[in-house]
């Protein structure tokens, strides 16, 4: 951290993590973290419940939505956790004024710490408890346990709204760069609200799943009673090379979130709905993917075209505009390694 900023941190950003940012103490104190609590602007309460785990309740408002923002479930998606680190130094600063209540996971830092996707498994597939059952401890199966848990609690507490925004970028390119994925169960007035406020952050397609699987944002819609998102805020880049003022209006609409403010605009572009219609699973090793490595998530296939084979197995499009989302071979076997998506107005 340059010396500048270091003279610019606030008393409240220093005595929760002394000369760091929240990022840095988070990524400093993988160990051990001392439980921390003290009220600063407006009287809000502040407190640091586990590494990386940060809780925000202004006292002072009677009527509050609960948001829930998480980052770096895989370690290598940096320009989620660089916005957030962002979001709470402003908030601790004054620059930003919060008005609901607000828990923000930085939610794998070993994996940050190494620049990894993950350390031992996929996070993003470990958010069902019954996944733990007789199953071997990995530091991935561990901490989801754990998140698990503080967002359970986060949400009990009394609110308004329960919103939850858990942010990605893609391993590859994509026909749409930033774009969103709904798990919500629910086809609720809110939900389709959001899709509106989703709209004015620049999302580009929002595409909605009913697959029943162990996602951070399916774990919150199902069970927390929240709504939620997974958000692709373009492609994997490492610390310092993301440029964020393409997702400028990602930034602000997460400031205007949180601070209660209504971005009130003329006119938006809608973003393109899709629906899953398909996964495809690895089955064995000898699984393969039938196109080129370098396709663009959303490309779209033809009827009869051959995307996926394995033993005793294949997949082929069904239906003409088919396109293709997260193709991945190098996955575990058992693991998904391909989400087949159609427009709903086709």
């Amino acid at each position: 951290m340059s010396s500048s900023r270091r003279k610019a941190m606030n008393a409240y950003q220093r005595q929760l993590f002394g000369a760091q940012t929240f990022l840095e103490y988070t990524l400093d104190h993988q160990l051990s973290v001392e439980k921390k609590r003290l009220l600063i602007f407006d009287n809000v309460l502040v407190e640091l419940w586990d590494n990386g785990v940060l809780y925000f309740h202004p006292q002072a408002v009677s009527s509050a939505d609960s948001i829930l923002l998480s980052v770096g479930v895989h370690g290598n998606e940096t320009a989620p956790i660089e916005i957030v680190d962002r979001l709470v130094s402003d908030i601790l600063s004054g620059k930003t004024c919060l008005k609901h209540n607000l828990l923000v996971v930085i939610a794998n830092p070993p994996a940050i710490s190494a620049s990894s996707r993950e350390v031992d498994e996929n996070m993003n597939r470990l958010f069902n408890n019954e996944l733990h059952k007789n199953n071997k401890a990995s530091a991935e199966r561990l901490r989801s346990i754990d998140l698990m848990a503080y967002s359970t609690d986060f949400f009990n507490r009394h609110a308004e709204h329960k919103f939850h925004y858990d942010l990605h970028t893609a391993i590859r390119d994509s026909a749409y760069e930033v774009f969103a994925i709904s798990p919500n169960i629910s086809s609720a007035s809110l939900v389709e609200q959001q899709y509106s406020t989703l709209a004015q952050w620049g999302i580009e397609a929002i595409l909605s799943t009913d697959k029943n699987n162990a996602t951070y944002s399916a774990f919150t819609a199902r069970y927390c009673g929240a709504v939620s998102f997974t958000l692709e805020l373009g492609k994997v880049k490492p610390f310092g090379e993301n440029d964020l003022n393409k997702l400028s209006a990602v930034i602000t609409g997460l400031d205007r979130l949180v601070s209660g403010c209504e971005r009130h605009v003329t006119e938006v572009k809608k973003p393109r709905r899709f629906r899953v219609i398909a996964e495809v699973y690895k089955r064995s090793k000898d699984f393969q993917l039938c196109f080129a490595p370098a396709t663009a998530n959303f490309s779209e296939f033809a009827r009869g075209d051959l995307l996926a084979v394995d033993t005793d197995y294949q997949y082929r499009v069904a239906c003409d505009g088919e396109r293709i989302l997260f193709p991945n071979e190098n996955v575990a076997i058992g693991q998904r390694t391909l989400v087949i998506v159609r427009p709903l107005d086709n």
